[in-house]
């Protein structure tokens, strides 16, 4: 891929090189979406990385056998029992439970991503479009303190590390991403798109913005993972994606290309062969041999 002169075909990491472009399938670790478990040995083979996002990374017992984008878990901060905080001039998340509070501070995530990462992710905090302005721009301001805070203190150089860009329209995508320049940043990504993708156009007016000011360096989008969005994405110069859409749809009994078609009361089997599906056509991958029996298993093949 040529972006602005400049070839990037691969993103180096210490578990092997990412080829660029790259559709970066999401996992999770825990109890709380058991499908995952079922995937996740066959991401190799489908996939060239997986993500994890900082909260389910925690539960991670035994790590995936590709490369580990590990991002900072700020989408939490759009729960109802999160706070962002700025203490010492950074943004921490606070988050309450009935049995306790949890602070995240931005050292915590790059503690943990230089454990386990193989890509990591500055703590970043979403805007959605119904929030304030003045709640925006602090946000925005606390996302590039983190980011810098990260980068500056950054030990592990095999860990490229991504400073996330957020904002609330195009001007404010461009200030966020303007406010790295010069930085030792490996690539940079950008946050807060999905709630604002049924305006596709925008969508790449943000890109483009962000592109131009850093026509250099990889370029990732965090959440948009439908194919035809991603090819759209890939087109304008964006190296790679993330999604969990591919086990959502799943989980819901669904195939990517045929929206009328629903399985209703899928096994675990069923679903299995559906995310696998659906991850080889994102990917635009093969399925595996291995997965011939669930294949031909399936009520799928019935519809």
């Amino acid at each position: 891929m040529m972006v602005s002169g400049k070839l990037h075909t691969s993103l180096n990491t210490a578990h092997g090189a990412i080829r660029l472009p790259a559709y970066v399938p999401v996992t999770t670790f825990g109890a709380k979406y058991p499908l995952d478990d079922l995937v996740r040995p066959y991401l190799p083979r489908l996939a060239q990385a997986a993500m994890v996002s900082f909260h389910y990374a925690r539960q991670m017992t035994e790590r995936p056998a590709l490369p580990l984008f590990v991002d900072s878990g700020g989408f939490a901060s759009l729960f109802q029992n999160a706070t962002v905080l700025m203490v010492g001039g950074l943004g921490v998340l606070k988050t309450k439970t009935e049995a306790s509070t949890e602070t995240l501070h931005p050292r915590d995530v790059l503690e943990f991503q230089e454990k386990h990462a193989d890509v990591a992710f500055s703590l970043d905090f979403p805007i959605p479009p119904s929030m304030s302005s003045h709640e925006g721009r602090r946000r925005l301001g606390l996302t590039v303190a983190n980011a810098r805070w990260a980068i500056e203190n950054r030990r592990r150089k095999d860990m490229p590390i991504f400073a996330c860009v957020q904002g609330w329209d195009v001007d404010s995508y461009a200030q966020c991403v303007e406010a790295y320049a010069g930085l030792p940043f490996d690539g940079i990504a950008i946050g807060g798109l999905v709630p604002r993708v049924h305006d596709l156009a925008n969508v790449l007016r943000i890109v483009k913005a962000v592109r131009a000011v850093v026509p250099n360096k990889p370029l990732h989008v965090f959440g948009l993972g439908k194919p035809g969005i991603v090819e759209v994405l890939f087109k304008h110069g964006v190296h790679s994606v993330d999604s969990s859409s591919y086990v959502k749809l799943a989980a819901d009994g669904r195939l990517w290309g045929h929206p009328t078609m629903k399985l209703e009361d899928a096994s675990p089997a069923e679903r299995l062969n559906l995310a696998l599906c659906n991850l080889a056509t994102a990917a635009q991958r093969a399925l595996p041999l291995s997965t011939s029996h669930l294949l031909f298993s399936s009520r799928l093949w019935e519809q």
